[in-house]
């Protein structure tokens, strides 16, 4: 592969060094990605991401040496992103999505300002990867959901979304309730735990889970949906009853 272009660009202090090879597909250094999401040693990561995701270049170091590192392309960085639970993959992820890699499309290297309806359309796009990337992690009811909100806003629609597989989270269901933000916090670790339990009651396994943002943090949550709402109301109007009782 030739790399045609090496440009490094700062993501809250940390240098990330983006190339594009000569078919103009971006790639990223693997070692300043892991830097960004936390993870460790470059030579299992790689193991963990498919052949066709990352290969070797030669980059120069901080001290002007050239050595052979990883670099991975799109996929491969998506890959990582799902698997970091770091806070700031999420505004990582958004930022290379929506910034640098339309940027680097349209005039072959990182510029700082982008048409924002093109930052728009490749977030969805890559909205839509991600959930490619997360299927057998998150529960598919859940995932076809997403997908087909992410679908319906890039065509000005209404998603067409079976009722019962509609996403559905604790905090949610108990915001609904019109608890206060004290009686939800409370409430929601508890009420989780007993959900859970009786999600592993009725068939046998616990929830998958998912990834969701919670002002500006990722939080790993289970994927409940619409389908587990006589559930959820279940264990709500026990919880009630037992404090009525006490």
């Amino acid at each position: 592969m030739m790399i045609t272009d090496i440009t490094p660009f700062d993501f809250h202090g940390q240098t990330v060094r983006t190339l594009t090879d000569e078919h103009g597909e971006p790639w990223f250094s693997l070692k300043d990605v892991m830097g960004v999401l936390g993870i460790g040693n470059p030579t299992e990561t790689v193991k963990t991401l498919d052949s066709d995701e990352f290969t070797t270049t030669e980059l120069t170091d901080s001290l002007g040496r050239s050595q052979s590192s990883f670099i991975v392309n799109e996929s491969g960085l998506y890959s990582l992103i799902m698997r970091s639970r770091k806070p700031e993959a999420r505004p990582f992820r958004k930022w290379v999505t929506s910034e640098v890699l339309p940027s680097i499309r349209k005039t072959g290297s990182y510029t700082a300002s982008l048409n924002p309806a093109a930052a728009a359309y490749a977030e969805r796009c890559n909205r839509i990867c991600l959930l490619k990337l997360a299927k057998g992690i998150v529960h598919p009811d859940y995932l076809e959901a997403k997908a087909r909100i992410v679908i319906a806003d890039e065509f000005g629609e209404l998603p067409e979304i079976d009722p019962g597989r509609r996403p559905l989270t604790v905090a949610d269901y108990l915001k609904e309730k019109g608890l206060s933000d004290a009686e939800l916090k409370s409430t929601q670790s508890v009420f989780g735990k007993k959900l859970k339990h009786a999600y592993r009651d009725k068939y046998g396994h616990d929830p998958m889970k998912t990834d969701i943002e919670v002002k500006g943090r990722i939080r790993t949550v289970y994927a409940y949906t619409e389908a587990d709402r006589l559930m959820f109301d279940t264990v709500y109007t026990s919880m009630q009853e037992h404090r009525l009782a006490a």
